[in-house]
């Protein structure tokens, strides 16, 4: 039997032949994934607005717009709300806190927030919450008016971090184990202890906390009630489904857990031992080989899975890398030539090939970038001191720009932090 008859087998006959270049990429893919989620400018999914030319500065905001700002430390988005962003950063004993708008990079507010050592959220009312300790006001919680005014709604509680969820804020006291969900006004929602110390994400819509002691939840945000829970362990969450991956040494696995409104159900469609998720963002999950199998395998093996059913499309062949890159709504696979292709996560069409790299001109070897965002058709990859954007459809370089600190993706932009700088670049 065949190299691809035997692929197409583990997936039930959904195959289809990509040959790019002199070699066989064997892609069992057969129709466009129902569960491909459209942009929904998330960050974490890595989905860009249209870049496919150089882009300009929309704005940038410097030192000189962020009052107390000492020069040094990480200038940050710490949240978005509609044309609301929060930006954040080092002055003082702590940090500070602006929100601009999103279209202009003007300020909302005459002044930032000193929140000292506290934190503060923008929750989806676009409201402000600051927990604020040895900041600008006495100690306490605080909403923040239209006019830039803390106004105080409670004790400050012990709380150290501020998370917006929904229309209310998750606070996490300063010794690190209690985690409250409160109203903006303080009503208490409901509180929970963790054995370590909780670190909080929204990710699509569902509340995920991980532990410093290595567990990690689901939580109901409505009531705390965990939802789903394991140790050692991750979660990635999507608009369809939840993927538990173990890391334990010798206990590698991934477990599809499908989604609706309800929230993730509590029995996985799928568990695949030996996997592990293959780290980027991206639309939809990539699976490849965890363990000593891996590390023994000749060439890689990859699959893009539907979170909601646990299948989808996988790819093999002699001359795959066992290195690749998800990026947003595409995936960059490497060949042992160091060559790259470029597939649609959604269905598995090959488009363009990225020819190997010069290695002279480490800004466009692939091998040293990683994944920013991508849209359709561009994918922008970044080093420390450039961005290189790739035509998904012909594998050439659709432009590059210097840069010096970090590229990030907030609401679908591309976002930069270089030196005491923030900077918005304006899709096109």
């Amino acid at each position: 039997m065949s190299r691809a008859e035997l692929n197409r087998g583990r997936f039930g006959g959904m195959a289809a032949l990509g040959v790019v270049g002199a070699f066989a990429l064997v892609a069992a893919a057969g129709v466009v994934m129902s569960g491909s989620p459209p942009p929904g400018y998330t960050g974490g999914d890595g989905v860009l607005r249209a870049y496919p030319h150089a882009p300009a500065a929309s704005w940038t905001i410097d030192d000189s717009g962020m009052p107390g700002y000492g020069g040094t430390g990480q200038v940050a988005v710490a949240g978005t709300a509609g044309d609301d962003w929060l930006i954040s950063y080092p002055s003082d004993l702590g940090r500070s806190f602006l929100l601009v708008d999103a279209t202009t990079g003007k300020p909302r507010w005459p002044g930032p927030v000193n929140a000292g050592l506290g934190d503060c959220a923008v929750n989806d009312a676009q409201q402000v919450g600051c927990a604020v300790r040895l900041g600008g006001v006495p100690d306490g919680f605080y909403l923040v008016d239209d006019d830039g005014h803390p106004q105080r709604t409670g004790p400050l509680d012990g709380t150290a971090t501020v998370t917006a969820v929904g229309d209310d804020f998750l606070r996490v006291d300063q010794l690190g184990y209690r985690a409250s969900l409160r109203t903006a006004d303080g009503t208490l929602r409901w509180r929970r202890d963790f054995s370590g110390t909780p670190k909080p994400r929204m990710a699509d819509g569902l509340l995920v906390v991980d532990t410093t002691d290595g567990r990690s939840a689901v939580l109901d945000a409505t009531t705390g009630a965990v939802e789903l829970d394991c140790a050692d362990c991750s979660f990635d969450v999507y608009p369809r489904g939840v993927l538990a991956e173990v890391t334990a040494p010798g206990h590698e696995s991934v477990s599809v857990y499908p989604r609706d409104e309800n929230g993730p159900a509590r029995t996985p469609v799928r568990t695949a031992q030996g996997m592990r998720v293959v780290p980027g963002p991206s639309t939809l999950p990539v699976l490849t080989g965890a363990g000593s199998s891996q590390v023994l395998a000749s060439s890689g093996y990859y699959e893009v899975i539907d979170p909601h059913t646990g299948t989808g499309w996988h790819i093999a062949d002699p001359e795959l890398s066992k290195t690749t890159q998800p990026c947003g709504p595409l995936v960059a696979m490497r060949k042992k030539d160091h060559s790259r292709v470029f597939y649609t996560l959604a269905d598995g069409d090959a488009l363009g090939v990225v020819p190997p790299p010069d290695y002279l001109d480490p800004s466009r070897n692939l091998d040293y970038l990683s994944c920013v965002g991508a849209d359709h058709a561009t994918a922008v990859f970044a080093a420390p001191d450039a961005l290189t954007a790739y035509d998904a459809a012909t594998g050439r370089v659709a432009w590059q720009r210097d840069i010096n600190g970090q590229a990030s993706v907030v609401d679908g932009y591309l976002v930069l932090v270089e030196g005491t700088e923030i900077t918005k670049l304006a899709p096109n």
